[in-house]
């Protein structure tokens, strides 16, 4: 059975999402056209089914008919138009389905990479925004320990968009592990770490009457759960790469 690719199932989704979008969530045919960025007449082929909608297939499924209605709803009420990347996205996610049944759809390894791509594109905006939101959110805030809350996760959406930058490079160029820190100092690092905060905050938070302030700490301890499991992981990855030089 032929391969299905994705830009070849994007025109049969539309007509499916524009159909969804009439039929089920009620949407005009003018504001269903300029959801999917196409001509109110282009809808009406939709709807009169000149553009017809596949009766056979991995497309006919009640399954996929099911993700399509609940894709059509996500974007049924918003107020910007559809972008076709979340539309090249879905097909993707057809072709899984289809793939894992036998539906003669697979995505190939440049579909996945480029599925892989949008998807880290997307976070790495959306962190960037947490990041612009939360600092905006600390000099409003009245309270100096709410400011310190709001600057500590813009801080952490900055890193983490740092973060999906540098996972976009290692995507695009293939990258593989390069040197890792030896096993031994990382064995140290990992008792430093785990001496600087034997003494736990407990008593302290005890003692607070400031909610906020509990939290904080909370923050740090949850941060020093992270080094733990970072550094240990580190070190197992050492510890196989120096095995299997």
């Amino acid at each position: 059975m032929k391969a299905t690719k994705t830009e070849e199932l994007i025109p049969l989704l539309r007509s499916m999402v524009a159909n969804e979008l009439v039929k089920t969530f009620g949407l005009k045919k003018a504001e269903t056209a300029r959801t999917l960025s196409v001509t109110p007449q282009a809808v009406t082929q939709y709807l009169k089914g000149v553009r017809a909608l596949p009766k056979k297939g991995i497309l006919a499924e009640p399954r996929i008919r099911e993700m399509v209605r609940e894709f059509a709803g996500k974007i049924a009420f918003r107020k910007k138009p559809m972008a076709e990347t979340e539309l090249l996205d879905l097909a993707y996610e057809v072709l899984v389905i289809a793939g894992r049944s036998g539906g003669g759809g697979r995505p190939t390894s440049e579909e996945a990479k480029a599925h892989a791509l949008r998807i880290l594109r997307n976070r790495m905006a959306a962190e960037h925004e947490a990041a612009e939101i939360f600092l905006s959110e600390a000099i409003k805030a009245k309270d100096d320990m709410v400011r310190l809350l709001f600057r500590q996760i813009a801080s952490d959406s900055i890193r983490h968009a740092d973060i999906v930058q540098a996972t976009i490079s290692a995507v695009e160029k293939d990258l593989s592990d390069g040197d890792l820190p030896d096993p031994e100092r990382l064995h140290q690092l990992q008792q430093h770490e785990e001496k600087s905060h034997s003494q736990g905050f407990d008593e302290v938070k005890q003692l607070l009457r400031n909610n906020v302030v509990k939290i904080l700490l909370e923050s740090i301890e949850a941060d020093e759960a992270k080094h733990d499991v970072i550094i240990g992981k580190l070190a197992e990855l050492a510890v196989q790469k120096r095995s299997s030089s």
